[in-house]
Parts: structure tokens; C-alpha cells; sequence
């Protein structure tokens, strides 16, 4: 009978012990949902959740689902990065679906029918909407989740006005930058804020107009996350993207691969729901590496060739836009105004040039 007790005592304290473990190990849990070509991302801890963009509009049923299946009844925010329609109407079906306690989202308008339906919900519903500082720090359960742009108020590409949020738990970080490109980029890199991530959900997609090297040293991830489409009509993720990722031996995961991607933390350790695929091929088969098109030039006409392997880009030099020569754009542009250049994309970025929106170089 001594021996039972004595049993049923260690019993009863291992248990308590391992309940006192399970609570000092509490998980924040980082959804990269498999939106195609857009982007959602859950952040759940403690029983605290935000909802980060939700996908274009084919994919905001799949978004809610997924919350559902989460067993999530309320969302303690809703952060909308910017406007564009593959980050908003998942956010709007959301919006319509739960209780939301406040929205996030950047200081500038847009005509859309998806603004203007978030626009009216918020109103409708009378939910608390803020357009957060730069700096400013926000609790989520275990997690802490930091503002870091925009931090201009008139950018000529509306992808620079994205929210971008460093979450951390313990000694664990991730980075979300929207569609923020390199003047926003640049912007956070001169905040002084904490970049440093040991995970990166790769900007606007791994469109080559975002990740730029100066971001990307300051961040220095372990990891990286590209959310986009298989077979997306921009070409996303990018070949300039892809090289330095892989040149920086950062592992790589990519919703266009593995569909949507889990990563699990309890403050000492990051945990994955699959393993990196580790695949660094650019979204448009036709791109290759300048190192694989110089090779591919034979010796008698590689003199004559040699310019085949820098990209043609024109310049607007009133509107500081950067075309592709076949953009629509180029052939209304006046010629006073128009340059040619194979001037990298980076290097035209650092001057003040923005990528235009609709040939998205």
C-alpha cells in the first residue's frame, strides 16, 4: 500500500511538473498561408491572434476557412500592409467573418472596390483602426510584434507605404515587409530599429525591386519565405532575389513549392511543419544566372554579344519610373524625358528610380 502512494505521489508531481514546463514553453506560431500570388500570414501565442494581409479575393474563403480550422473566434488584430487587392480582400472576408479588436494599416487612399469595402466594414462594425508610428511596439500573448514603416507620407509606388513588423519571442525573430520595395527598405535600415531576423518572409513576393543587399545584411536571416503563384505572370520570385539568398546560404521555403508553411516557436527554437526546399529557381523559367548567359555566348561573338547579358531597362527621368522597353508606358513617354540604361536595377534604385507598377521590373 506504502509502495501505491509513494506511486501515485511522483505520479501527481511529474504531471504538475510537466504542466508548469508545457506553460513555460508556450509556442507563437507563424502561418505563411498558400494564398498564390499574394500574401496571408497568421500569427497565433497564447491564444492571441493577428491576421497579416489576406491573399486576393479567390483565396479569401480558403483564409477564413483556415482561421476556422484554427479554432480562431476573434482576431486581436488585423494588420492590412497597403491596398493592393492580393493582400486586401482576404483581409475584407476576414473583416466580415470575425471580431477584430483593432486594424493597422498605412495613412494613404486608394478608388478601389476592395478599399472601399474594407473602408466601410471598418466603419459598419466600428472597429478601432490606427495608423501606427514607426517604433512603436504592440503585445500578442508570448509575442511582441514592432513597427518598422512606413516611414514616409508621399511615395510614388504605393508598395513603399506597406506596414513591415519584426515579431519576436525569447530570442526568436521573424520580418514582414509587405510589398515594401528598396526606398522603404532603405528608410528601415536607417531607423536604427532591430532588423536582425532569423526569419525573413521575403518582400513583395521576391520581386527583384525588394530584398536589396542593404536590407538583407541588416536582417541576416536563417531562414526566408517567398509567398507567390506557380506560373505568376510577373515572374516572381525574381532571379536577383534567388542569387543573393542563395549566395547568402539562407534556407529557403516557398508556398509555390510546399503550399503553406508553418514555423513554431517557444523563444529558444524554431520548428518547421516541412523541411526548406532550398530552391532558388527564378519564377520565370526563361531568367537565368548572368554567370550561366555569359557561358552560353560562344568565343567568336561573345565581343559582339556582350551586352545581351546586362538587362535593357528606360528610364522616365520626370517620373523617376524604371520600364521594361516593350512597357506600354515607354511609348507614350516623351522622348525628352526617356533614357536608355543597363544600369542594374539596384544601382537605379539607390538614385531615387521606382520600378513601374505595371511592367514591375
Amino acid at each position: 500500500m506504502m509502495i501505491k502512494r509513494l506511486f501515485r505521489y511522483a505520479f501527481s508531481v511529474a504531471a504538475i511538473s510537466s504542466l508548469f514546463t508545457v506553460s513555460a514553453a508556450a509556442q507563437t506560431r507563424i502561418h505563411v498561408l498558400d494564398v498564390g500570388q499574394g500574401l496571408s500570414v497568421l500569427v497565433e501565442s497564447q491564444g492571441h491572434y493577428m491576421l497579416y494581409d489576406g491573399g486576393d479575393r479567390d483565396k479569401s474563403s480558403y483564409v477564413v476557412s483556415y482561421l476556422k480550422q484554427e479554432d480562431i473566434s476573434s482576431l486581436d488584430y488585423v494588420i492590412a500592409s497597403h491596398y493592393d487587392s492580393d493582400h486586401l480582400n482576404g483581409v475584407v472576408g476576414a473583416l466580415n467573418v470575425f471580431p477584430v479588436d483593432q486594424v493597422l494599416s498605412p495613412d494613404y487612399t486608394t478608388d478601389t472596390r476592395v478599399y472601399n469595402s474594407f473602408c466601410s466594414l471598418i466603419e459598419t462594425k466600428q472597429i478601432p483602426q490606427k495608423q501606427p508610428a514607426v517604433g512603436t511596439s504592440y503585445v500578442l500573448g508570448d509575442a511582441v510584434f514592432q513597427i518598422l514603416s512606413p516611414s514616409g507620407t508621399d511615395y510614388s509606388d504605393v508598395n513603399n507605404y506597406s506596414v513591415a513588423i519584426r515579431i519576436t519571442d525569447g530570442d526568436k525573430s521573424f520580418l514582414i515587409t509587405g510589398d515594401a520595395e528598396a526606398v522603404s527598405e532603405a528608410e528601415m535600415c536607417r531607423t536604427g530599429l532591430e532588423l536582425e531576423s532569423d526569419v525573413y518572409i521575403v518582400g513583395h513576393h521576391g520581386s527583384g525591386s525588394s530584398s536589396t543587399w542593404e536590407l538583407l545584411q541588416n536582417v541576416t536571416p536563417e531562414y526566408a519565405i517567398v509567398s507567390c503563384g506557380t506560373g505568376n505572370s510577373y515572374g516572381h520570385p525574381h532571379i536577383e532575389t534567388m542569387e543573393k539568398l542563395q549566395a547568402m546560404d539562407i534556407r529557403l521555403f516557398r508556398t509555390d513549392k510546399q503550399g503553406t508553411v508553418v514555423a513554431s516557436t517557444d523563444g529558444i527554437s524554431i520548428t518547421w511543419n516541412l523541411s526548406p526546399c532550398n530552391d532558388y529557381t527564378p519564377g520565370d523559367p526563361a531568367d537565368k544566372p548572368a554567370s550561366a548567359q555569359s557561358s552560353s555566348v560562344s568565343s567568336s561573338t561573345a565581343s559582339s554579344q556582350s551586352v545581351s547579358v546586362s538587362t535593357e531597362y528606360i528610364l522616365n527621368t520626370s517620373t523617376r519610373k524604371i520600364h521594361y522597353p516593350d512597357c506600354k508606358s515607354v511609348k507614350q513617354m516623351s522622348e525628352k524625358n526617356k533614357k536608355s540604361t543597363t544600369e542594374s536595377r539596384d544601382s537605379l534604385i539607390s538614385k531615387g528610380y521606382t520600378p513601374c507598377g505595371n511592367c514591375k521590373p
